[in-house]
């Protein structure tokens, strides 16, 4: 798939989660009063994705002969083939079934280790790694930052459940419009490095508003902009970074990346934000200014990302 192609269908891919994350907030807002019970709720809808995934896997498992990229082989050199293949491996599935957990581990184990020597071998991969990881960690940030904001501001529970819920369905509204509307003509006429400098110039931004006007109205506001600039231009524009980078690179230092990387991102903001917090005594304002330099180096990287991207786009298309 090019960039081109590519920036049309994020767009209507991604309007499929927001519809979910539109009804999920409506519902929370009227059952905000369930309280915990919401939680079984959203259970339930979890094992249907779960029996959806297994609708799918049977479907492709009946792809078309024609459709499949697997040939026939001739029947005489298959069991030829098939033949020497037994005698190398009988010996190694006498002592590890495929199907136990422990080669379950170990495939897994091999795959996360092979995307990490994908990702240490390569200058471009190593950026889109601390892109992912500077945005996991203002993310998650900025996350425990509304949290606490809300908590100081909104003393009731359950008017923190409604608040969060109304929130996120004013967010999907937006986001949905824009993903429908906006995403593929963002992409093809602003390109992927405007795309993915987006979110950190807003975050930055929006740390600015938060620490100077820390109430539950900035958060909305402030929530509601990072958001939609996330999921209708970056997340978009994020996903092209891939798309000049070969199918090893693609399917296993991409999972390595989105997996850990962006998850020690996550650990990371948690203990930035715990230990600022404990230091500076609880001022919601003077913490969100520690994350700006963070900021800073995330708007830089995103940039030279954008550019090494584009240039390799135009050496591919060549």
């Amino acid at each position: 798939m090019d960039s081109e192609s590519g920036s049309r269908l994020f767009g209507f891919i991604g309007a499929g989660a927001t519809l979910g994350q539109l009804f999920g907030s409506l519902f929370a807002t009227g059952m905000a009063w369930l309280g915990p019970f919401l939680l079984l709720f959203a259970a339930l809808l979890m094992e249907l994705a779960a029996q959806s995934s297994k609708g799918i896997k049977r479907d492709t498992s009946q792809i078309p002969e024609e459709l499949s990229p697997i040939r026939k082989v001739d029947p005489d050199l298959q069991s030829k083939v098939c033949g020497e293949a037994d005698e190398q491996t009988a010996a190694t599935s006498k002592v590890l079934s495929p199907k136990s957990p422990t080669s379950k581990v170990k495939t897994q184990l091999l795959a996360t280790l092979d995307g990490f020597r994908l990702i240490l071998s390569s200058t471009y991969l190593l950026y889109v790694s601390l892109f992912l990881w500077l945005s996991s960690v203002i993310s998650s940030f900025f996350y425990f930052q509304k949290v606490t904001v809300i908590a100081m501001t909104v003393t009731s529970s359950l008017g923190r459940r409604r608040l969060f819920a109304q929130i996120n369905s004013f967010i999907a509204v937006f986001i949905l419009a824009g993903q429908l509307t906006l995403t593929g003509r963002i992409l093809t006429i602003a390109g992927v490095t405007t795309a993915i400098c987006s979110a950190p110039v807003v975050a930055f931004l929006n740390l600015v508003a938060v620490s100077v006007w820390p109430t539950w109205i900035a958060v909305a506001i402030c929530e509601t902009l990072r958001k939609v600039v996330t999921y209708v231009v970056t997340r978009p524009g994020r996903e092209l970074l891939f798309t000049v980078v070969s199918q090893e690179e693609k399917y296993k230092a991409k999972v390595c990346i989105d997996v850990v990387v962006q998850r020690l991102g996550d650990a990371t903001a948690a203990g930035m934000y715990k230990l600022l917090f404990s230091t500076l005594h609880g001022k919601t304002s003077t913490v969100s200014l520690y994350a700006l330099p963070v900021c800073l180096i995330w708007i830089i990287t995103a940039f030279h990302l954008g550019r090494r991207q584009e240039q390799l786009a135009k050496i591919q298309n060549v």
